[in-house]
């Protein structure tokens, strides 16, 4: 059964991608970008990217880009695919073992025996790692699987170490977690802002743990951890000063447009049978008592988990615990000052694997039929992601050849400047060969001071209504944008789209990509 669960759990993940398979979004185009740069360098890291015009450090957790640069472009293209696929079963296959020392060590029997097997095959086709939501996580590929499995492998390691006394736990969860440091950015802020808790709530020696991955991480980078720490918090600084104002607060979710959108979901659903309209919508709503009864609904149990805590064992109350600080950054992250702390839900997804463990363990034996319910469900919502994806991407995938041919012809004009108009920084840089009017990632207000960056991107990632301004500034040669940008853009932002067209002239229409020349 296990076999088929790992086989499945792969399967699900990775066919997508073998259907859509040039289905790149702007993060994997960043990726390949540092991939690509670093095969270029010799495997040396660059301070800066090259062709970024904005003033920038290269201070992005590298591991990943590193990983990727290791493989010739043919492969490597495979190997961004499959990111998803691989490394949540390779995180499956830990959550079976860690289930199965667990339960041998509460003495086995029924129903403890097939405890394992239900975790994982919940874990396996989770509506939370499958969802499109931002992202996408399982399709496509991105340092955030892969720092969500040195999570799981650090913490698994850590708990296993302080039972056994193991000295090979105690180094693989230093390990894990030092490489996490440098591999995802979200992942390094989760085993921070868990750790806290951990440390006060379970053992103090945690502190000590983290201590020693921070050691670890700087001696064997040599001290270019350090710069990636760095990077981060000074990024979080101007994206809590700055950017959320203008890329999340308009986006805020209010419990009086959840109630608009879904009744007009149900009145199309039942006035004109748009039954793919409420599907889309009760699997995208991102209303987070929404999102956590249709995504998440074990995590409600942990309001029960607490009332038993002094009568449950040590691998329990650790577990609660763990689960319960997932369950307070989502409910955190969901109010103004904390959204810089990223998608609430993300931190639901670190704390997937104890409350399908403890679900599993404490609902009782007659409530069996449940859990097969809640595994049909899974499979379900999995199969209607993997439907969604191909519908969402599949267009991007059909227009890649044309828009490889319209990077080609543009390659070949003079080199000049080009400016992004919508998400296509990234993109622009990995196919193009020109600079490219964007900033390195992470922002950092010493180099980039914030009224440089509101000229360039004033209503992030679109620029500012400046439009001319910054393209005599900038010595823009070129935009490269798509349709419902480039509409959103001249009319919602600039609101004179006279004023747009007299400065470009078109040189080539897509769906899905549209260049422009400057008219000097």
């Amino acid at each position: 059964m296990i076999y088929l669960i790992i086989l499945g759990s792969f399967f699900i993940r990775a066919f997508p991608r073998l259907r859509v398979k040039n289905a790149f979004v702007s993060d994997t185009y960043f990726h390949l970008y540092c991939a690509k740069t670093i095969r270029e360098n010799s495997f040396r890291l660059p301070q800066k990217l090259p062709r970024v015009v904005l003033n920038h450090e290269y201070t992005y957790p590298f591991l990943y880009h590193y990983l990727l640069a290791c493989f010739p472009l043919k492969y490597r293209l495979w190997a961004e695919r499959f990111t998803g696929a691989f490394f949540d079963t390779f995180s499956l296959i830990m959550i079976y073992l860690f289930s199965g020392w667990a339960v041998r060590r509460m003495g086995g029997g029924y129903p403890l025996t097939i405890l394992p097997v239900w975790v994982a095959a919940l874990y396996a086709f989770s509506p939370a790692l499958l969802r499109i939501g931002s992202g996408p996580r399982a399709y496509n590929g991105s340092p955030r699987v892969v720092g969500q499995m040195l999570y799981l492998l650090h913490i698994l390691a850590a708990y296993y170490a302080f039972q056994t006394q193991s000295f090979l736990g105690l180094g693989l969860s230093l390990l894990a977690g030092a490489t996490l440091i440098i591999t995802a950015k979200f992942g390094t802020q989760v085993m921070l802002l868990f750790g806290i808790w951990f440390a006060v709530m379970v053992s103090h020696y945690y502190f000590f743990l983290l201590a020693g991955c921070m050691l670890l991480a700087m001696t064997l980078t040599k001290g270019r951890a350090w710069k990636v720490i760095q990077g981060h918090v000074r990024h979080s600084i101007f994206y809590r000063r700055h950017l959320q104002t203008v890329f999340l607060f308009p986006h805020i979710r209010t419990a009086r447009k959840y109630l608009r959108s879904g009744l007009s979901i149900a009145w199309g659903a039942v006035r004109f049978f748009r039954f793919g309209d409420a599907l889309r919508w009760y699997y995208s709503e991102p209303f987070f008592p929404h999102l956590l009864v249709t995504v998440y609904p074990q995590f409600l149990l942990i309001f029960a988990y607490i009332s038993w805590y002094t009568e449950l064992d040590s691998l329990d109350r650790f577990l609660v615990v763990w689960m319960g600080i997932g369950f307070f950054w989502f409910l955190v992250t969901k109010f103004r000052p904390f959204l810089f702390l990223g998608e609430g839900e993300r931190y639901l997804e670190y704390g997937l694997f104890p409350s399908l463990f403890l679900m599993v363990k404490f609902l009782p034996t007659r409530f069996e039929p449940f859990l097969i319910a809640f595994f049909i469900y899974s499979i379900l919502s999995a199969a209607f992601f993997m439907w969604q994806y191909s519908g969402n991407y599949g267009k991007i995938d059909q227009d890649y050849k044309k828009t490889e041919t319209l990077f080609s012809d543009l390659n070949r004009l003079p080199e000049g400047v080009i400016m992004p108009i919508g998400s296509f920084h990234y993109q622009v840089l990995y196919r193009s060969r020109f600079p490219v009017l964007t900033h390195g990632a992470n922002i950092d207000e010493r180099l980039l001071p914030y009224k440089e960056f509101e000229l360039v991107y004033g209503n992030y990632p679109y620029p500012s209504r400046r439009f001319r301004e910054i393209v005599d500034r900038y010595r823009v040669s070129y935009i490269v944008t798509d349709s419902i940008s480039l509409k959103y853009y001249r009319e919602e932002i600039m609101k004179v789209p006279d004023e747009f067209d007299r400065s470009i002239r078109i040189l080539w229409h897509l769906p899905t990509l549209v260049v422009g020349k400057v008219i000097e």
